[in-house]
């Protein structure tokens, strides 16, 4: 049987038809890997909200949580935060307000430990240059787990708060009102297990005042405690009985020396 001419045209034109619509659709199987992949590396980049050196900051979350900053903190969560989790890591102090969602719970990572919620209050102390991990319960259940051995898992209830000591890994829970852990919402000066030494550098700055401190006090000491007054004089007040030191005031220096 003889081919005929047109049918060999109509063949030959059909092969390269049919290559350039293999390679156009392998072009578009390629693009749309690479559009996959640039969105998903996008969907996982990081979004980085920062307090500055002195107040607060705010910011709610693509699922309605409501998170607020004190000084020198910051909140980490992904692009695509809500669509497969609800995981933020935080570095500093921060009061959460935590919009409920049953089927996807709330991880709040420092670092050193986890606290994992539906939807709750709760303020949580995390300074990296702090021994400390401090999370206060103002509302609701959360459950507080340690990232290193020795592994430990806590549920903690309202008015209950969990420390978290660096040095030897532990947790430790006890009962609180909240009063000085969210005293800082208030603008409150809070102090936790802080040495009486950054004690005097943190007035220091807020009231931009210079300290002359006697080889007599033991800077080391530690003070815990929460000040709403904004006159230093009588913040010192407070201090001074708690130390026993005495102190004098002239052309914004003030002296500190323990009574004799």
């Amino acid at each position: 049987m003889k081919i005929s001419p047109f049918y060999k045209i109509t063949r030959h034109w059909g092969q390269i038809a049919a290559s350039i619509l293999f390679l156009f659709a392998s072009g578009l199987t390629i693009l749309y890997y690479i559009q996959h992949q640039e969105l998903q590396t996008l969907a996982e980049q990081d979004v980085i909200v920062r307090s500055g050196d002195s107040g607060t900051s705010q910011v709610t979350l693509p699922d309605g949580t409501l998170v607020r900053l004190n000084a020198n903190s910051s909140l980490t969560y992904q692009q695509n935060f809500g669509q497969n989790n609800r995981k933020v890591k935080l570095s500093g102090e921060g009061y959460f307000e935590v919009k409920k969602n049953t089927e996807k719970k709330f991880i709040v990572n420092t670092g050193y430990i986890d606290v994992t919620v539906l939807g709750t209050k709760f303020n949580l102390y995390a300074y990296e240059d702090k021994d400390i991990i401090e999370m206060a319960l103002v509302e609701g259940h959360v459950n507080v787990s340690t990232s290193q051995p020795p592994y430990q898992t806590i549920c903690v209830k309202p008015n209950e708060k969990v420390t978290y000591n660096k040095y030897d890994n532990k947790l430790n829970i006890e009962k609180t009102t909240t009063k000085i852990e969210t005293a800082w919402l208030n603008k409150e000066l809070v102090f936790r297990e802080e040495k009486l030494e950054n004690v005097f550098q943190c007035l220091s700055r807020k009231f931009r005042v210079k300290f002359s401190i006697d080889s007599s006090v033991s800077v080391d000491d530690v003070y815990t405690g929460a000040f709403d007054d904004e006159k230093i004089e009588d913040i010192l007040e407070v201090l001074k009985i708690h130390y026993g030191f005495n102190y004098t005031v002239k052309d914004g220096k003030i002296n500190i020396r323990m009574n004799k």
